[in-house]
């Protein structure tokens, strides 16, 4: 790939662009702006599920006590007959 110029002992002010796709700016810059906006659709749709599958996790509300109750479980046995309940 060449730039076109022969020597830099130039008028640099008559030289024009230098780096390949001249003009392409803007296509590129929409291409990167919509690859964006389309990932983080994305991203929120995969959050969304997850965030719907975790929730209906803890529609039951004895397992969820149960999940609390065994949080706090300073113990060994307290929370081996948590588990023993039905955790």
């Amino acid at each position: 790939m060449s730039t076109g110029l022969e020597t830099w002992n130039t008028n640099l002010f008559e030289v024009v662009e230098l780096y390949p796709f001249v003009g392409s700016e803007y296509v590129l810059a929409f291409c990167g702006l919509g690859a964006w906006l389309i990932w983080h659709y994305l991203q929120i749709r995969m959050e969304n599920k997850a965030l719907a599958e975790e929730d209906a996790l803890f529609q039951d509300k004895a397992k969820l006590a149960a999940a609390r109750k065994l949080s706090n479980a300073e113990t060994v046995a307290e929370t081996a007959k948590a588990h023993v309940n039905g955790l």
